[in-house]
């Protein structure tokens, strides 16, 4: 792959959690940089010369540690192959747990402080989670829009589930108690979504629910120092830049604020002139969100 007329603003796009890794972690065997992260990050030797396959799905997409510290190592390596290939990228943006990658490509930290943070971040939320007396869970809707969502869905059940990712018109992720979440899915079917799926997550992110967390993760991020970017990088939050002044608080915010990503890639147009991507991570997996928003943008796949 060779860099296309780098003259013209290119963007950077990396998932997060749920979006299955496991055919995108075998065919990155053949670099060395990811055989590096893999040993930094202590990843399981085992897992670069097994051999996945669809049976293992729900493994890979389900949200634990390992498969956070996996999709982290994948998205900063490819980051970085993107960057020995020449193309460099104006502005960075992170979907969710993939703010974690995202502020690494923009220069922001080394791999072994994202990687740190990413882990304490997981361990300090599962810890928060177990100690309170709901079970949670989230799950994605799409063909309502935000009116219909809110009156026939949210409002039915007070504070116990919330809109946490607005992907676009008509594309939603909700966070809350797992029942109601449930419910929400069976109403979602029968008011005539086209699409609704569970997330493969015990814990509420993007949720008022972690408000609770944010004050112990800020002190431990308040610990790190943090660099100057080296590119623009989108808050997932509001698509407003990152600094080296505000990171903390963002990172930390993210845990428990609603994301607006639809928001987000309208402003890597309109602010930024940003139409041509690339994304990391399974191929297509930033294209499917992106094409809900803006089909005027055009994401490419790492090759």
């Amino acid at each position: 792959m060779n860099a296309e007329n780098q003259s013209e603003m290119i963007g950077l796009l990396i998932p997060g959690i749920g979006v299955a890794y496991n055919k995108v972690f075998q065919s990155m065997r053949a670099y060395r940089i990811f055989h590096d992260f893999c040993n930094r990050a202590n990843i399981d030797r085992k897992y670069l010369n097994a051999t996945f396959d669809t049976n293992d799905i729900i493994y890979w997409i389900s949200d634990s540690l390992e498969n956070q510290k996996r999709s982290y190592v994948i998205n900063c390596a490819m980051s970085d192959i993107y960057q020995t290939r020449g193309i460099s990228f104006n502005c960075i943006v992170g979907y969710s747990m993939g703010i974690y990658a995202a502020l690494y490509a923009g220069g922001f930290y080394s791999f072994e402080t994202g990687l740190g943070i990413l882990e304490n971040a997981f361990q300090m939320i599962s810890s928060y989670c177990r100690n309170i007396p709901n079970t949670y869970g989230m799950a994605i809707i799409l063909g309502l829009n935000e009116r219909e969502m809110i009156k026939h869905l949210i409002s039915r059940f007070g504070t116990a589930v919330e809109i946490s990712v607005f992907n676009g018109k008509r594309a939603f992720v909700i966070s809350g108690e797992v029942g109601p979440v449930q419910l929400c899915r069976e109403y979602a079917v029968q008011m005539g979504a086209m699409g609704v799926r569970s997330i493969y997550t015990q814990h509420p992110y993007h949720s008022s629910i972690l408000k609770g967390v944010s004050q112990l993760f800020i002190d431990y991020l308040g610990s790190i120092e943090f660099l100057y970017p080296k590119c623009h990088v989108l808050s997932p939050i509001d698509g407003e830049l990152i600094s080296k002044n505000n990171v903390a608080d963002i990172i930390s915010c993210a845990i428990y604020t609603p994301l607006h990503f639809d928001r987000v890639i309208e402003l890597l147009v309109s602010r930024h002139g940003v139409t041509t991507c690339y994304e990391t991570g399974p191929k297509d997996s930033m294209k499917k969100l992106v094409r809900y928003i803006n089909k005027n943008v055009t994401v490419h796949p790492f090759i």
